[in-house]
């Protein structure tokens, strides 16, 4: 019976610490354009001790039988959802020599300054920033590594999509 099925996964032990059963997520599937949703069933109390990963099941409804067992996907799952979050691309997030995290903002005097922030939660190449930066402050996202405190620097704006690109286009 195939009218429902199991893909199975190993993540990272601190990927799989913030997942639970019943977590919303959705399997990417070769030749069926829309992902296809399911719910987490499992999530093995076990860490394989050679990769140090967790095995972790999303279970989905396949009424039509169109998922064959076997069949290599790809699994997003969702373990936290952020209502209204501030969001900066992960590579603007940098280690100070203190060990603390840190950005740097575009200050209004043309300079770059070091901001220390405090991370929440990363999405591919995202990161949700919980202190530290408000909404409408310019993020360095660019070239931030290694920049001293208070360089001088130039903004230049992100350069967008020519026609016809696929960017940005879903």
């Amino acid at each position: 019976d195939i009218s429902s099925v199991i893909a199975k996964a190993h993540i990272p032990q601190s990927d799989a610490a913030a997942l639970k059963v019943g977590d919303k997520g959705t399997m990417t599937v070769p030749g069926i354009e829309e992902p296809i949703e399911g719910k987490v069933t499992v999530v093995s109390p076990a860490l394989d001790p050679a990769s140090t990963t967790v095995e972790v099941w999303l279970e989905a409804k396949n009424p039509n039988h169109t998922l064959k067992p076997g069949t290599s996907v790809q699994l997003s799952l969702t373990a936290q959802t952020v209502k209204d979050a501030l969001v900066i691309p992960a590579n603007a997030v940098v280690m100070t020599t203190e060990g603390a995290t840190a950005v740097m903002l575009a200050g209004p005097d043309g300079r770059a300054h070091q901001k220390t922030v405090k991370v929440g939660i990363h999405n591919g190449d995202d990161v949700q920033i919980v202190d530290g930066v408000n909404a409408g402050d310019k993020v360095v996202s660019n070239g931030a590594y290694g920049l001293p405190d208070k360089t001088k620097i130039q903004i230049q704006a992100a350069e967008a999509p020519t026609e016809g690109s696929s960017e940005g286009a879903k």
